[in-house]
């Protein structure tokens, strides 16, 4: 919950957890900076909780500049709240991206929030590898049919090919069915029907 120091800063506090001061005064990219590099887990993850409307505010350019290498950072936070968090934010980030500018836009999607989401989706936390199976289905909706064979198909045929995660391959079968429409006909009929008999022995 929020509420108002005698300093004139918010307080959020959490049960079980240390207060947070929050200082108003700080410009959305200041405040944006700070708290995604902060030492505290709460901060982080008000960072990831605002982290589109951040954008938004700040623009193209600053996101681009500021924001984006605190995500790639953010994939690999110790607290997995943050990331499950941060995942569930991708697809709205993608959005603002490529709307913001279409070619460099679209080209950050791919070089810096698909492997974040590659990455989450090894997780050992079942919320946050179910959170990045979501995230992946919906960038692949944004990409071009390339980037849909090269990146993300060949993300889930990794993934199928984890013969010693049995989490991995079940991630895998729902992401071949979620991503079939994306995929398109030729890529299901080249690859993804052999890859769910691959799976099913």
């Amino acid at each position: 919950m929020f509420s108002r120091s005698s300093t004139g800063k918010t307080v959020v506090t959490r049960p079980g957890s240390d207060n947070v001061e929050i200082e108003e005064t700080l410009s959305a990219l200041d405040r944006a900076r700070h708290f995604g590099a902060s030492k505290l887990s709460l901060q982080r993850l008000v960072f990831v909780n605002e982290l589109v409307d951040t954008a938004h505010e700040i623009g193209y350019d600053a996101t681009v500049t500021h924001l984006l290498p605190l995500v790639q950072k953010l994939a690999s936070d110790p607290e997995v709240l943050v990331r499950q968090s941060l995942v569930g934010n991708f697809g709205d980030l993608a959005g603002f991206l490529i709307q913001s500018d279409p070619e460099k836009g679209y080209q950050k999607v791919v070089d810096d929030l698909l492997p974040a989401v590659s990455l989450l989706l090894n997780e050992k936390a079942s919320d946050v590898r179910q959170g990045a199976a979501e995230a992946l289905t919906t960038l692949a909706s944004h990409l071009r049919p390339g980037e849909r064979g090269d990146q993300v198909l060949m993300t889930v045929i990794s993934l199928s090919h984890s013969n010693e995660d049995e989490d991995a391959r079940s991630t895998a079968v729902q992401l071949l069915n979620s991503l079939a429409e994306a995929l398109g006909a030729d890529l299901c009929q080249q690859f993804v029907g052999v890859e769910l008999v691959a799976l099913c022995e």
